[in-house]
């Protein structure tokens, strides 16, 4: 036989199609990519710094090699398409992982990484060669990803597995969810003097870019793997993942174990828990539910049901988390010394508060489907007021051998913020599951509203002037403090960038999302963002008032103004859309109602 048909013998029987240059190049960076994280791993990441274990190179070594060994050991078996999904799932958390290794940089005695390095002073150190490998690493982990991402683009898709796509799902994202949450816990309890035992928002600024980085890609990840379709693909992907946070999970865990004056703490565990709960919904065959007598749209409408159910859950238990947060105390102290209290604290229980409210109403049935597309948009609130109000717990405890220690409403804090993000994750896919719903119903009545909607006449003058509008006071009005007073200095998007920064960049970003939805949705859509986003912007000028008795002096500020008159703005959009929007079709929800019946 010649070499020419060997060649494509094997090729055949490795199942590689024209992918095949792709994939080699993606594996041809991997290699690369992997030994650098492995040389960063045994040299010093900082000059003249030491290592808090003596098995910590060991650790990492085998955590960096991981990946490596998991696309290796399904190419070997012919499982090309599993190898380019591990790649794509440990590029997929290497942009956070570098950010958190950047920290050695900006502040080493500040990093939370005692396998890496155990701070002993206060005094600066130069970076050794062993962070720029790691760096290189991570970027050229990014690399391969890419490459392999292509070599699924470029061949053919694999076929499903014959599982269940949505239990899957809900599993998948479920256990990525959990060690997320994790990896953004406290890594461990210290006693150190030097060392501190801090969660990802009460540590620096970079380490907790970095951190939040890694807990959002992994269930972006689970949620793109297993909605791929291609079932090599997605166990290959989970597993990649995986592995890349086991990276920063079972460091922390042996660090705890392995040194005097370190505690194990529930993050990682949690962590653990949840990754190996990952690799279980990557490997184990979830079997379909038996759909027998059912046609596909009667199974696909309790989708919606449930996922308002669990959105309404999640915003209940976000407005409780934040209204524990703000009555609890951010910060505790030894001694006579009171701790100081966050002015944020009454902005952050009316978030709670509201969303709390709006999450009782999304478990109504006859309301949910109205109330759906405020909470969409509503829980911004959670993040806007909670990074303001942790503020204070990271200012006070950002020094090492300070007296003050971040308390329990620290904790319940970034709690409610994080699950208020889930929450507006599961709203948006109720509204997407709602929208094939009424596909489904009445394609063609559908269809002709679109048409009366968007093609038939555009878009009210009033309508697109006060979106504008709002959309330039809103910008306005989350750059520009809300308050002023002597000595003192508020957070803003362009001024004193700090931790508040984040939030109001997230309230900026989804209030002016909502508003370029709102231009394109029918009637009761279109209101309810638009009535969310008055939400957000009403609590946003709402600081001013509730924190008057908090601060000496103080006095509205211009954010307060333009947050005002954003509202305003807003309320006149809301206005036009309901005058002028036509509403679904009768059709579309007479087969609707049949169907919830």
């Amino acid at each position: 036989m010649s070499p020419g048909v060997r060649d494509g013998g094997a090729l055949r029987e490795l199942g590689v199609s024209r992918a095949t240059p792709a994939l080699a190049a993606a594996f041809a960076a991997a290699v690369p990519a992997f030994l650098l994280l492995a040389a960063g791993a045994l040299l010093p990441v900082v000059e003249g710094g030491e290592r808090g274990l003596a098995a910590g190179p060991v650790v990492l070594v085998v955590v960096a090699v991981l990946p490596l060994v998991l696309a290796g050991a399904f190419a070997v078996r012919g499982g090309t398409v599993a190898a380019a999904g591990v790649l794509i799932g440990a590029a997929a958390l290497a942009p956070g992982r570098a950010v958190l290794d950047l920290q050695f940089a900006v502040e080493p005695s500040r990093a939370s990484r005692p396998e890496l390095y155990l701070p002993s002073d206060l005094y600066a150190h130069a970076v050794a060669p062993g962070l720029w490998l790691l760096v290189a690493g991570h970027v050229v982990t990014v690399v391969a990803g890419v490459l392999a991402l292509r070599a699924r683009a470029g061949g053919e898709a694999g076929a499903a597995d014959g599982a269940d796509p949505a239990r899957r799902l809900a599993v998948a994202v479920s256990a990525a969810v959990a060690a997320a949450i994790g990896l953004v816990m406290q890594p461990f309890t210290s006693s150190e003097v030097y060392l501190l035992a801090q969660n990802a928002f009460e540590g620096p600024l970079v380490a907790m870019a970095g951190y939040l980085l890694v807990a959002a890609a992994l269930p972006v990840t689970a949620a793109i793997a297993v909605s791929s379709g291609d079932a090599e693909l997605m166990r290959g992907s989970l597993l990649g993942a995986a592995a890349a946070g086991a990276g920063l999970a079972v460091p922390a865990v042996i660090a705890a174990l392995g040194l005097e004056t370190l505690g194990l703490s529930v993050g990682p565990v949690l962590a653990l828990a949840g990754l190996v709960v990952l690799v279980v919904a990557a490997l184990a065959r979830i079997p379909a539910a038996d759909a027998a007598g059912e046609d596909e749209a009667d199974v696909r409408l309790p989708g919606s049901v449930r996922l308002r159910a669990a959105a309404g859950v999640g915003a209940l238990v976000a407005g409780a988390c934040a209204v524990i947060g703000a009555v609890t105390p951010q910060l505790q102290t030894q001694g006579p010394i009171a701790a100081p209290e966050s002015p944020a604290r009454w902005s952050l229980l009316a978030a709670g508060l509201v969303v709390g409210v709006l999450g009782v109403a999304m478990l109504v049935p006859r309301i949910a489907a109205l109330v759906r597309p405020v909470l969409s948009v509503a829980w911004a609130a959670v993040l806007v007021a909670g990074t303001a109000v942790l503020d204070t717990a990271v200012t006070a405890t950002g020094s090492a051998g300070g007296v003050a220690s971040s308390g329990p409403g620290v904790v319940w804090t970034w709690v409610a913020m994080f699950v208020a993000a889930l929450t507006a994750c599961a709203s948006v896919v109720a509204g997407a599951v709602e929208r094939d719903d009424l596909d489904d119903a009445g394609r063609a009545d559908e269809e002709a509203d679109d048409a009366a909607e968007v093609g038939g006449r555009r878009t009210p003058v009033v309508l697109l002037g006060a979106l504008a509008v709002a959309g330039v006071l809103t910008v306005v009005a989350f750059g520009l403090p809300v308050f002023t007073a002597p000595d003192y200095v508020a957070a803003g998007l362009w001024a004193r960038l700090g931790t508040p920064s984040w939030g109001l960049l997230a309230g900026t970003a989804v209030v002016l999302g909502a508003l370029v939805l709102a231009a394109r949705s029918r009637q009761a859509p279109a209101v309810g963002l638009l009535c969310g986003a008055g939400v957000v912007l009403a609590l946003h000028a709402a600081s001013f008032p509730l924190s008057r008795g908090e601060i000496a002096g103080v006095s509205a500020g211009p954010g307060f103004w333009c947050a005002f008159a954003a509202v305003v703005a807003v309320l006149v959009a809301a206005m036009a859309a309901a005058l002028t929007r036509p509403a679904a079709g009768g059709a579309v929800s007479a087969a609707g109602r049949r169907k919830s019946h």
